[in-house]
Parts: C-alpha cells; sequence; structure tokens
C-alpha cells in the first residue's frame, strides 16, 4: 500500500528549484566557513554570521519539509474529480480524427491538470501532455488529434492525469480505470457519402459513368408506349395488333447475382504509394463496389489468396457493408508470391454459382501464364473480371529527365515492361475476359463504372 502510494507521487520542478537553491545555500555557507573562519563583519565575528546562516537554513529546510507533508496531506483524491474519454465508435485509415477527455472538477480549489494518453503503435498523434487549469465546479475540455496509419485492431491504454498540488511541489498521478478497443477499418468515405447522398449521386461525384439503357436488361418488368430510342427488339407484336399503337417491352436490372472478390494477398500488394499500400486501394475500391452492388441487389462475397485464407460467402442486402467491414478490416498482406491458378481452384471448390469473379492483383509479365491458366478454369463456370493495378512508376517515367545512360537504361527498362503488360492486359481481353487496367488513383472509378456496364448490357 505505502509503495503504491509512493508510485502515484511526482516532485514538480518548482520543488527541484527550491531543493537546488537549498543545496547551494548550504554548500555557500559552509564553504564560507572554511574560507574565512575568523572574519569580523560589522562588530559581529565570522563564527556568529555562519551560526545565523545556519539556523536561518534549517528553518528554511524544516518550512519546506513541513510544506512537502502538508501538500502530501492536502492531496486531491479520485473523489474530487472525474475523467472519461470519449473515442469514436471506429476509425478509417489516414482520416485525422478527434479524441476528448471531460474532466470535472468536484473539489474546493482550481485544480492544475495535465492529461496524457496511451494510444496504439499504429496511430500518429501530437505530443502530450495536454494542459488546462480546471476552475471549481466546472468541467474541462482536453482534445487531440489521430490519424490511423494500419488498419486492424487498436488498443488504447490507460490515460493518466498528473493534478499539481496546492502549493505546487508535487503532482500526483492518477490513471483511468479501463483500456479502450476500437477498429480501424479501410478507409469508407465514400460509403458514407452513399448513406448520405445515396448511390447514384455517389458515382456521379465520384466521375464513374452512369449507362442508361433502355430495354435491354434480361428481366421484364412492364409494357409501355413505345418511345423514341426503343429498338425493334423492344416491340411487343402481340400488343401492338391488340391496342393498334406500338407498344414496347420494358425491362430492368437483374437482381439476385453473386459478386465475389478474389482479392490477392501477396507481396505485391505491398507496394506504397502516397502513405497508402496498393492493398489498401484495393480494399476500398472492393467496399465502395460492394455497397454498390448490394444497393442493386446482387450478393457479394470475398475470398483472399497468396497469404491468409480468408472467406465470406455472398452476402446480401445494404446493411452487408457492416458484415464486410468486418471481414475485411484486419486484413494484411504476406511475403508469398501470387499464386492465381490454386486461388482459382479454390473458389471453384467454395463457391459453385455462377458469379462474376473479381479478381483484384499487382500482375506482372512473368506471372502471365499463370494468370491465364487461372482465368481459363474460371472462365468455364464464372464471368472472370481482372482488376490489374498499374504501377506508379508507368506514369512518372516520361517526365524523368535522360541526362545520363543509367536515365536512358531506366527509361528503356520501364517501357519494356509497360509493353509487356499491355500485351498480357490484350490477351486476356482476347479471351473473352473484362479487364479494369487502373491506378490507385482511379480504381474505384474504374471498377465500380465496369460492373455498371456487365450490369447494364445484361452479363450478370
Amino acid at each position: 500500500m505505502i509503495v503504491s502510494f509512493f508510485t502515484t507521487l511526482r516532485p514538480t520542478k518548482r520543488l527541484f528549484s527550491v531543493l537546488v537553491m537549498l543545496a547551494v545555500a548550504g554548500f555557500v555557507i559552509g564553504l564560507a566557513r572554511i574560507i574565512w573562519p575568523d572574519v569580523t563583519v560589522v562588530g559581529m565575528n565570522s563564527s556568529a554570521w555562519w551560526n545565523a546562516a545556519e539556523n536561518i537554513w534549517w528553518t528554511v529546510a524544516i518550512s519546506l519539509l513541513i510544506s512537502l507533508i502538508y501538500d502530501v496531506l492536502t492531496r486531491p483524491t479520485k473523489e474530487d474529480f472525474a475523467v472519461e474519454r470519449s473515442l469514436p465508435k471506429s476509425f478509417a485509415l489516414n482520416r485525422q480524427q478527434m479524441i476528448s477527455f471531460s474532466f470535472e472538477n468536484k473539489s474546493q480549489r482550481p485544480l492544475d491538470v495535465s492529461l496524457s494518453d496511451v494510444i496504439p503503435s499504429q496511430f500518429e498523434s501530437v505530443a502530450f501532455p495536454l494542459e488546462q487549469k480546471v476552475e471549481v465546479a466546472t468541467q474541462g475540455i482536453f482534445k487531440y488529434s489521430i490519424l490511423p496509419k494500419q488498419r486492424g485492431l487498436a488498443v488504447f491504454g490507460q490515460a493518466y492525469v498528473l493534478i499539481r498540488s496546492s502549493l505546487g511541489l508535487w503532482q500526483f498521478i492518477y490513471r483511468l480505470a479501463k483500456e479502450d478497443e476500437r477498429k480501424v477499418y479501410p478507409d469508407f468515405s465514400a460509403i458514407s457519402s452513399s448513406f448520405v447522398f445515396g448511390v447514384e449521386q455517389t458515382m456521379k461525384n465520384m466521375g464513374a459513368h452512369i449507362a442508361k439503357r433502355k430495354g435491354d436488361g434480361m428481366e421484364f418488368n412492364q409494357l409501355r408506349d413505345f418511345r423514341a430510342g426503343d429498338t425493334l427488339k423492344q416491340i411487343d407484336w402481340k400488343a401492338t395488333a391488340r391496342l393498334g399503337s406500338p407498344i414496347s417491352r420494358e425491362y430492368q436490372e437483374e437482381k439476385d447475382q453473386n459478386i465475389v472478390f478474389l482479392l490477392d494477398c501477396s507481396r505485391r500488394m505491398r507496394a506504397v504509394e502516397q502513405n497508402l499500400s496498393y492493398f489498401d486501394y484495393a480494399l476500398n475500391a472492393l467496399l465502395l463496389s460492394s455497397y454498390i452492388a448490394l444497393d442493386k441487389g446482387d450478393a457479394v462475397g470475398v475470398m483472399t489468396f497468396s497469404g491468409e485464407p480468408s472467406w465470406l460467402p455472398p452476402v446480401k442486402g445494404k446493411a452487408s457493408i457492416n458484415q464486410l467491414l468486418n471481414h475485411l478490416y484486419d486484413l494484411s498482406t504476406s511475403t508469398e508470391s501470387s499464386d492465381y491458378v490454386q486461388a482459382a481452384e479454390a473458389i471453384l471448390v467454395k463457391h459453385r454459382k455462377r458469379s462474376l469473379i473479381i479478381l483484384i492483383t499487382n500482375v506482372r509479365d512473368e506471372d502471365s501464364d499463370d494468370l491465364y491458366r487461372a482465368v481459363d478454369v474460371l472462365s468455364k463456370q464464372h464471368l472472370v473480371m481482372v482488376v490489374a493495378l498499374q504501377e506508379g512508376m508507368l506514369g512518372q517515367v516520361n517526365d524523368l529527365p535522360m541526362d545520363t545512360q543509367d536515365d536512358v537504361m531506366y527509361y528503356a527498362g520501364v517501357k519494356h515492361f509497360e509493353h509487356a503488360r499491355k500485351k498480357m492486359l490484350a490477351l486476356l481481353k482476347a479471351r473473352g475476359i473484362s479487364v479494369v487496367d487502373a491506378t490507385h488513383k482511379n480504381i474505384h472509378i474504374k471498377l465500380v463504372t465496369e460492373y455498371l456496364a456487365l450490369k447494364q448490357y445484361g452479363k450478370i
């Protein structure tokens, strides 16, 4: 109990300053007695002066000791204040958010408070402590911003407050009673705006092209009068003959289709652009397109490969986006290479119903044979889309100066890689595969646009 008490005590800078001055004064008095033992000043010999100085020094030292004891005995107790930490329900990767503490002063004097939080290692934040003077019967608010740099479960430790004693000689340390856990999700700001503004408006805002077609869907909706722009295939000739005027069939997009994402977790997805890995960009695009697909009435599932295996069977309904978020938020990349054939065989075992399989990867030309075999296997039963993330160097090489031979060799190497990559994607298209060639900046737009195009043209 005594040890526990003393671990809550911390001397202040004021106490250190007083102790230093007292020690210096004692040293000077002792040194002076040695150097000038027999000097007479103002009718008094040095011995009397040094005795008087020593008496004063001891009086100050005893007064300080009494003050220290008084300061400890009148320390604030846990009943004199209340502290509460307010955290967001969840965090989004690379999105700055605020954390606040409320400190209620229940004592009979103002309290000088220093507050420090114990934040998870995957967060960046301001320097602590946060300091504030909280008056009697009032509530102080301490706020600081925090930036998550890694997805997963974040554990906030027991924050602690330091309260200065009434004379300012001690600080007393009090810890909060509990730890808090929060999840750091992929950046779901686009999804959040979809809840507020609606899917159609969100797609328009981010630049996704929404094709409008009349009468070419796969599911019959209703008969209506013929309109300009309708095709001859839409005319219902029996209804036209019966009513004596042109009547068209109107179709709507089919629902209840399955969309399964095949997400690459290999080392290639660890490449970083603008503080985010390709894997995180892929997750953001996956979540946004998943929400749009769920809004369209389709079911969405996810399977990972070339890393820790993960499988979420297709789920339906807009509310299922939370299930997807909780399934994906703590996924990470591995040091393995991409094994597309193994991934294709695994998903065929787990999911037999015809679906749109969306493979998101960072593929290179040396992987082409493996990728061709994988899409051939999948195409026998499913519609396949390959989303290929484009290396950032492809968009930057044209702006590089050609000052040295190394610059020229680098430029030639990148162009060779670009040519081989384009040839590989062209061969995929020749196999009837839908291909999305995207950068980290536009992967979400291109993925959504391609999904909507397949939807509108009745391929899914």
